[in-house]
């Protein structure tokens, strides 16, 4: 294996002292104009006293489909500023415009009470005399914040990239051995954040069946800050968007409950009065629903009470069914529009996979770099941190005879197994529906424990028909019973009448009644005890219809009554590939759902950092992660749950791996902390009287999962502040529950910085913490010998494309550059050595294991298999790239090495027997698998890992075979 000492990171900087300026058009909306909308959008609220300013979403969604020339950078027009929000490269016609807000204007308010204001609005607002002014937008502006981070003029983090990637289309198309790649432009909303070219017209691929799919290249930029860094960085995105194809008796499946996203490319301009001249050569998008009332695909903003109703278009948008009916018929393009609907693995399966190796990702970063302005260069490659890492030596046991590796593997998870369980025996259960998984089941529990031999059986009395028996095995370290019996029912859709499938109180008689059926169903049904762990095998997603019917929350509910934690299983909905290829990956898989069932009973090894004294002794290791739970998910309630893990590696196997209750104020073992979680979403039975439809309980907009901006259009004094307090009293008490010994506290960035804002690259400042509505202090006053660690992942590319780089002479003598994907922990070059941002990789791990670094959607490659040389093309193999785990040391001691405690970080993300490294250091991966117990969630299920994601599962579907 090459050993690479550099990685190269898919990210740019601004050299220091350079200037860039770009020209946009901008409209100046007077603050007047402002405070006239939003008196009117404040018209018939509950409280209209908490909206500040006007949301400009459905018109941003408008534009980004009929006018995509347009950036906006804004989703709220703020009455407090006069800065423009709307961005061009050329003037807007102004009947265009007009056209535009006038129909916005009228969907902000659209009740019959209200059209008198409306009308009165718009006569004010004087349209036709507002102007577009060209101005030169400086693209480098930033400005440090006291903790030193550079924070960018806001209106960057969308025109920056915009620029960026209007000069990338100036190139000659990208060429590659077989083809080229020309490449479009595609408008974005403000929260998309950033700019997106892909490849057109679109490429095909046809599979062994002889099915034709199509696909697209897919760059994708960003601005993104660094913490503490006095630079931002741009992060370029190599990547396949994929095309709908495949359709069903009914047309395109449209995943319920989310917007489906279509590209459209016309030949002419959208709207009636605007000039031939003002043709858009980028993509436009709009987006699909399937609205439930009625039973029909309408655009987003159609529909007779929409926006799309009132405008004049001198083409229509495509009708809905004739797209879904033959999406691909679109794709060359129909009566002057080309219409390409992006997949989404809720569709199925594609012939094209997800993601591309870096064998395509960096010939098109390189050509990409082509268009870099003056001021923009690429970062400098990392560098291994090396200063506490050294090979380590394995000492020989001279008083025990030698193992095979797989048999110590064994014999030592027995161990800890026995240890964990305090010497009584292992008992689980396998409640499953079909023979071939219940069989490969209890080889895969064998396989793990190392349980040689036949094992005695014995019917069980307890359970009636002949499906009911308890397999036994002993060993000196550990006896296991497995009791097997069939799931039945169990498994079946919940019980909803047709007529109350969207009623909250039916759902929740629905699950309290699956519950009841459940620990009537279990034998010694049992509470306050240990837990003991349950594997159930239940259908596929498709067989549960609608999909709130999905039983996965009550059995676990239900199980969680009886004692037990749950794991699941799918059974496949149609199983593909060799049988030989079948068989291993179900035993493989398997094999995963009974090592995920172990951590839920607590079972986990702890990774030993290998640090020795560096690190002091008797450290804990702690993580916090916060469960937002939405009223539109299984439960119908929005909640928040702050869930801590405490680690402490020196411990007894019971108390090594706890959680903190917050009901108790006491730190409880990992299965309990489970259980109770469950036990937190208790269902009240009867309907809200203000009950709306989910999702709407706040009137304000969505809570975002990323990004460093804080809303500013609604007083927070309602749900988002009272639960950031909420976090800050329990981060306070956890914190006080910590003092006892030295601790490394751990926290996810995007998981966190919503709802502890100090977590935010603006806002963070080395060794102090600030917890929300008090003051900032030193950390020390939070524990005498406290460490925050905050990690970030590649989640909205906030963290960039990488690969290893290595330079190598080539067969003409001349120097060549060889590429691959590393494992380890980096820093910038030449850093001062109290530097505190680190980046921490991995190999290959998932269904792209065996896939080549040299895989190409594209092009063909040679390759040497078994002595026979021979050329292949990957576009139907999984590309699986590992993601930069971004490692900031925000609180240390005042004499402390920043690198010792990322090498720690590093090392905790190590998982003994396992090559791959966790995608998140062990304590942050047990906090978040935890979560699970509070979102059981039904939503649509990845039957495919998105590129660049690490995966986190609630079941394991079965029919998804790696080849």
């Amino acid at each position: 294996m090459i050993r690479y000492d550099t990685i190269r990171l898919a990210g740019y900087v601004p050299v220091p002292g350079a200037e860039w300026t770009a020209p946009y058009y901008t409209l100046f909306f007077p603050r007047p104009h402002r405070k006239r909308l939003l008196e009117l959008y404040r018209l018939g609220l509950k409280r209209p006293e908490d909206c500040l300013a006007v949301p400009v979403g459905r018109l941003n969604a408008l534009l980004q489909a009929l006018a995509p020339e347009l950036v906006s950078v804004a989703k709220w027009l703020d009455v407090s500023h006069d800065e423009p929000w709307l961005y061009a490269r050329r003037p807007v016609p102004q009947d265009v415009f007009s056209t535009l807000m006038h129909t916005w204007v009228r969907d902000l308010r659209p009740e019959p009470e209200h059209r008198q204001a409306v009308r009165e609005v718009l006569g004010e607002l004087r349209l036709g005399e507002l102007r577009w002014e060209r101005r030169e937008v400086s693209m480098l502006s930033r400005t440090p914040t006291p903790g030193g981070t550079a924070e960018p003029d806001g209106r960057l983090y969308h025109l920056l990239p915009d620029a960026l990637a209007d000069l990338a289309l100036g190139l000659e198309p990208f060429s590659y051995a077989g083809g080229t790649l020309g490449f479009r432009g595609v408008a974005r909303r403000p929260s998309d954040r950033g700019a997106e070219l892909i490849s057109w017209p679109p490429d095909r691929h046809e599979d062994r069946d002889g099915r034709t799919w199509w696909f697209s290249a897919l760059l994708a930029l960003s601005l993104q800050t660094v913490p503490f860094s006095p630079e931002f960085r741009v992060h370029l995105r190599c990547g396949v968007r994929r095309w709908a194809t495949r359709t069903g008796t009914n047309g395109l499946y449209l995943p319920p409950r989310r917007a489906t996203s279509v590209y459209l490319l016309a030949n002419a301009p959208w709207i009636t009065d605007c000039p031939e001249s003002w043709a858009s050569a980028r993509f436009s998008v709009g987006r699909l629903r399937y609205d439930r009332a009625l039973h029909a695909r309408r655009w987003e903003a159609g529909g007779p009470d929409g926006m799309l109703s009132r405008l004049r278009l001198r083409q229509p948008l495509p009708k809905p069914d004739d797209l879904t009916g033959d999406p691909t018929g679109w794709l060359t393009g129909t009566a002057g529009v080309s219409a390409a609907v992006v997949h989404s693995a809720p569709m199925g399966s594609h012939g094209v996979k997800a993601g591309l190796m870096p064998g395509d990702r960096v010939p098109l970063t390189e050509w990409f770099e082509h268009a870099m302005p003056d001021g923009l260069v690429r970062a400098p490659d990392q560098v291994r941190a090396t200063r506490y890492f050294r090979v380590r030596r394995q000492t020989k046991q001279h008083d025990e005879e030698p193992l095979e590796p797989e048999t110590r593997e064994t014999t030592a998870r027995r161990r800890e197994m026995a240890e964990l369980l305090e010497g009584a025996p292992l008992r689980v259960e396998f409640l499953w529906l079909t023979e071939p998984i219940r069989d490969a089941g209890v080889q895969a529990l064998a396989t793990l424990l190392g349980l040689d031999g036949e094992p005695g059986r014995k019917p069980d009395g307890e359970v009636t028909g002949p499906d009911g028996e308890t397999l036994s095995w002993r060993t000196p370290e550990l006896a296991v019973e497995l009791h097997l019996t069939r799931i039945g029912g169990l498994a079946d859709s919940l019980d909803l009448a047709p007529g109350d499938q969207g009623k909250t109180s039916a759902l929740h008689t629905a699950i309290a009644s699956r519950r009841e059926r459940v620990v009537r169903h279990l034998p010694n049904a049992r509470t306050g005890g240990p837990a003991s762990l349950a594997l159930l095998e239940i259908h596929h997603k498709d067989a549960y219809t609608p999909r709130s019917a999905d039983p996965k929350f009550a059995l676990r509910l239900g199980f969680g009554d009886a004692g037990r934690v749950t794991q699941f299983v799918v059974n496949p909905r149609r199983v593909t590939g060799k049988p030989v290829d079948v068989k291993k990956s179900t035993a493989r898989k398997l094999e995963a759902c009974w090592m995920d069932g172990f951590r839920q009973l607590g079972h986990r090894p702890v990774p030993d950092h290998g640090l020795g004294p560096a690190i002091p002794a008797h450290t804990q290791y702690t993580a916090l992660w916060l469960v937002k739970r939405r009223r539109d998910g299984p439960t119908r309630q929005a909640d928040l749950v702050p869930i801590a893990i405490r680690v402490r590696p020196g411990e007894p196997a019971p108390e090594r791996i706890t959680g903190w209750d917050n009901r108790t104020g006491e730190w409880v073992p990992y299965p309990t902390l489970l259980m109770r979680l469950a036990e937190s979403a208790e269902l009240p039975t009867a309907d809200d009287p203000d009950e709306g439809p989910p999702g709407t309980e706040t009137g304000g907009p969505d809570e975002m999962e990323g990004g460093d901006d804080t809303e500013q259009g609604w007083d927070w004094n309602s749900r988002t502040e009272q639960h950031r307090r909420a976090v800050a009293d329990a981060v306070q008490e956890i914190l006080f529950a910590l003092r006892d010994r030295p601790t490394l506290l751990l926290i996810h960035a995007q998981n966190a910085r919503q709802l502890w804002p100090w977590l935010q690259n603006g806002r963070i400042e080395p060794d102090t913490i600030q917890l929300h509505g008090r003051r900032a202090q030193r950390i020390a006053l939070q524990g005498p010998e406290l460490r925050l660690v905050r990690v970030r992942d590649n989640a909205d590319t906030e963290t960039p494309q990488w690969w290893g780089r290595k330079e190598q002479n080539t067969s003409d003598g001349e120097e060549g550059e060889r590429f691959g994907l590393a494992t380890g922990l980096w820093k910038p070059p030449g850093c001062d050595p109290r530097n505190r941002v680190f980046s921490s990789t991995g190999e290959k791990a998932g269904p792209g294991t065996k896939v080549s670094v040299m895989a190409s959607r594209w092009a063909f490659r040679s390759y040497t298999r078994a002595g026979k040389t021979g050329s292949t093309i990957d576009t139907d193999r999984p590309a699986w790239n590992p993601g930069l785990l971004e490692i900031t040391i925000a609180g240390c001691l005042p004499g402390d090495d920043p690198e010792l405690w990322a090498a720690l970080t590093h090392r905790l993300r190590q998982s003994p027997g396992r090559a791959p490294l966790l995608a998140l250091p062990l304590p942050l991966h047990l906090a978040r698998k935890a979560a699970e117990y509070v979102l059981p969630t039904t939503r649509d299920q990845s039957a495919e890992p998105d590129e660049d994601e690490g995966a986190v599962q609630l079941c394991f579907d079965l029919g998804v075979i790696a080849p």
